[in-house]
Formats: C-alpha cells, sequence, structure tokens
C-alpha cells in the first residue's frame, strides 16, 4: 500500500526538483542525461515487473518522478 501512495508522490515530487534546480537545467538539458536514464530505467522496470513487483514498483516511481522533471 505504501508503495502506491509514493507512486502519487513522484509526479510532485519531480516539479519540486525541477524548481530546486532551475538554475542547473541549462546544464542537465544540453546533456543526453535524462532521455538515457529514462530508457534504461523503463526496460529495467519492465524486466523486474516480472521478477519482483516491489522494485518495479521503485524504478516506476523514480522514472515518473525523472520524467516530470526532465518535462518542467
Amino acid at each position: 500500500m505504501i508503495e502506491y501512495i509514493a507512486l502519487i508522490l513522484a509526479i510532485p515530487l519531480g516539479f519540486i526538483f525541477a524548481k530546486i534546480t532551475e538554475d542547473e537545467k541549462e546544464i542537465y538539458s544540453k546533456s543526453p542525461y535524462f532521455p538515457i536514464i529514462l530508457w534504461g530505467l523503463a526496460i529495467a522496470a519492465a524486466i523486474f515487473y516480472i521478477i519482483n513487483k516491489q522494485i518495479a514498483l521503485t524504478l516506476i516511481f523514480i522514472f515518473l518522478m525523472v520524467f516530470t522533471w526532465n518535462r518542467v
């Protein structure tokens, strides 16, 4: 149950991180930091969903947070 609450909090946390790191946006937006991380997280979450759902939910949480952080 706590995993689902963490998943709900992932998007607001991404907005908060984007606001905190607003000064560094020009640094991490030019290099391919987030696209590589997002692909890796998506593939790892898909693999771990079969093996262990708790790890998969954690990876999905991180994916949603980084995706929101990148889009803001």
